[in-house]
């Protein structure tokens, strides 16, 4: 994949996570409860205020895991040391995380919280480790012909 392919897809998420960040409480918690609604209408019958609290992060962990994949394919294809990959692609999650937060500390109603920066990071760096290892595959059938 071309480079600056990579660099719009990993921006245009970027900027979906932005979108997503600036809605209100009102908006972001209605998302939510139709989503908790849904699992309660087809048996998940755990109590409702645990039940938003797993989707709002079950959210978290899906949006950082893409952000992750989609930063190592950005670093990967600097031509770095496999573990300086890792790295940097981390530090990228990590830091859009912190700055995600922080820009959640000026939208009314929301607020922003290092447990969501710990979750946003842990579900990034699994994001690059799933990411490295769909690559290496790849490298290997490649290489087998």
């Amino acid at each position: 994949m071309k480079l600056w392919i990579s660099y719009a897809l990993l921006l245009g998420w970027m900027v979906v996570i932005f979108v997503l960040s600036s809605e209100g409480h009102n908006t972001s918690s209605g998302r939510s409860d139709a989503i908790v609604q849904a699992l309660q209408s087809i048996g998940v019958s755990w109590q409702t205020d645990l039940l938003t609290f797993l989707t709002r992060k079950a959210a978290h962990t899906v949006a950082y895991l893409m952000l992750g994949a989609l930063a190592f394919n950005v670093v990967r294809q600097h031509r770095l040391s496999g573990r300086m990959t890792v790295a940097v692609s981390v530090l990228v999650v990590a830091l859009y995380a912190m700055s995600d937060e922080l820009h959640q500390l000026l939208v009314p109603g929301r607020s922003g919280e290092v447990r969501d920066v710990l979750i946003d990071s842990t579900a990034g760096l699994l994001g690059v480790l799933l990411a490295k290892f769909i690559y290496s595959k790849y490298l290997l059938r490649k290489s087998q012909g």
